[in-house]
């Protein structure tokens, strides 16, 4: 009885959700080039809309951000920029807002979607993790304008857990044109398909957070991640939290749900590990350039099987806050 219940729940806040029209609150606003210090306001600014990290030919997009500020004032903040997953922006982000302006930091959590008139993606290719990034360092580009403004640091989830696994690698950051670079990053149940040569240089101190039991995004390319690039030097830390499956920090998911069309990611081949080229571009492994949704679908159908499950979990949850404060607070606050 109780899981039909939940299940016509479900249902009703998913018709709900679809009923609604997407707004912008950016739309016909001119973006901002500097940021003022205060608390719980909209932000507008540019982004560039790219799937990759080729700029050439791409337009701009205006992006909104909200900044929380932490209680207490200070003369010099340090930050944390959010960026959603494929589920869009999710109330039980707001844990971490409160968790992370407690502890006294500024929050800056990214929008990627409003602007490009998406709900949500369930074929997780209308836009790319890189995407998300790219949206990411354009507000640290706006956050660093203020001179109150120290440390940033970069928090994502699943698909937007993309971005701040990248970032850890030089070659990756050299490509975005910005002077500024991620004090440290860290990625709850993220994608981590991505892979470079072992000599290749890293730098942005990552924290990947994986549930064992994860079949959307199974942890196991990120532990190989880990295992490749682990050098010794404190700069990569891999968390893996035994029972817990994407989506644990996630009340709404209490019950549990298991989705019988969404893709298992648990093909790891050369079709299905990508690295970036050069030039920018998403590449798999097998040479073929992925540059759009399609052929993101495409690969997407192909690297997978049908059917995951997602549940939160409580332990899991309580375990991942206390790591993300701690990561952030030795990261940022320490020099």
């Amino acid at each position: 009885m109780l899981n039909k219940i939940t299940f016509w729940v479900l249902v009703v806040m998913l018709m709900v959700s679809c009923s609604r029209k997407i707004s912008d609150p950016c739309e016909n606003v001119n973006p901002q080039s500097t940021i003022d210090i205060v608390s719980d306001t909209l932000v507008c600014f540019d982004s560039i809309d790219s799937y990759d990290l080729n700029y050439k030919n791409k337009n701009s997009v205006i992006i909104n951000g909200k900044l929380f500020l932490p209680k207490v004032k200070r003369e010099i903040y340090n930050a944390v920029i959010m960026t959603h997953g494929s589920g869009g922006k999710r109330r039980y982000h707001n844990k971490y807002v409160d968790l992370l302006t407690d502890s006294g930091l500024i929050v800056f959590q990214i929008d990627h979607y409003s602007a490009r008139k998406i709900k949500y993606d369930k074929t997780f290719s209308k836009v790319s993790g890189i995407t998300f990034m790219n949206d990411a360092y354009a507000a640290l580009n706006l956050l660093k304008t203020n001179t109150k403004i120290n440390n940033v640091g970069y928090l994502g989830w699943s698909q937007g857990g993309v971005g701040p696994i990248l970032s850890h690698f030089k070659f990756v950051n050299d490509l975005i044109p910005t002077d500024y670079k991620f004090q440290s990053a860290v990625a709850i149940y993220p994608y981590c398909g991505f892979t470079f040569p072992g000599s290749s240089e890293t730098e942005t101190p990552l924290l990947m957070i994986t549930g064992a039991d994860d079949d959307l995004t199974p942890e196991a390319a990120c532990r190989n991640l880990y295992s490749k690039f682990f050098r010794d030097d404190g700069k990569i830390e891999f968390l893996s939290i035994d029972n817990a499956r994407h989506g644990f920090d996630n009340p709404f998911l209490y019950f549990g749900f298991t989705f019988e069309k969404l893709p298992n990611l648990m093909v790891m081949n050369l079709d299905c590990t990508l690295t970036i080229t050069s030039d920018g571009e998403i590449q798999n492994m097998n040479g073929t350039i992925i540059n759009t949704p399609e052929l993101s679908e495409f690969f997407l159908n192909k690297c997978s099987i049908k059917g995951v499950t997602v549940k939160y979990d409580s332990n899991a949850t309580k375990i991942t806050l206390d790591k993300v404060q701690n990561f952030f607070m030795k990261t940022l606050t320490e020099e």
